[in-house]
């Protein structure tokens, strides 16, 4: 592998690393740096359900911000990497393990962890490789409840 094609591969797993570390600090200025202006996102085989979309990548950031906003913590850990390079294009997949916790009324579950991969496209522009296409795909049963998410949504209101 030439010297090119690894700094190319080590750069797109900063920016791996960067979604990951971006979204557990909740430092949303940081996850914005990581995407061309207009994103694909695709949520369609996550519990949301969403069919894949086309957004602002500011539009994108303010939805991860009211998804995890209301969350004590989370822990987005990616392992795995395969990249595929092509000239100025890269596609990369990850495994991720993700784990999401609210604070809950006693006997409620306060946490979930989904198990899958983020499928990701990305650009090299302006000597940065940046983030074009993101797809959250759960491969695994939850562990916890899915339903933490809407006690964090309802959580985020009341802390804004």
């Amino acid at each position: 592998m030439s010297p090119e094609a690894l700094a190319d591969r080590t750069a797109v797993a900063d920016v791996v690393a960067g979604l990951a570390h971006a979204q557990d600090d909740q430092d949303w200025a940081a996850l914005r740096r990581l995407f061309v202006d207009e994103v694909v996102l695709d949520l369609s085989t996550h519990h949301f359900g969403r069919p894949a979309t086309t957004m602002a990548a500011a539009d994108l950031v303010d939805l991860a911000r009211a998804t995890l906003a209301g969350f004590d913590c989370t822990h987005h850990a990616t392992s795995n990497l395969v990249v595929h390079l092509s000239g100025d294009e890269a596609e990369c997949r990850t495994h991720v393990l993700a784990y999401h916790h609210v604070p809950a009324e006693p006997g409620v579950v306060d946490h979930c962890t989904m198990r899958g991969y983020w499928r990701l496209g990305l650009r090299r522009t302006g000597g940065r490789w940046l983030i074009t296409r993101w797809a959250v795909l759960r491969t695994g049963p939850w562990e916890g409840s899915p339903d933490v998410y809407a006690l964090a949504a309802a959580r985020s209101t009341t802390l804004s």
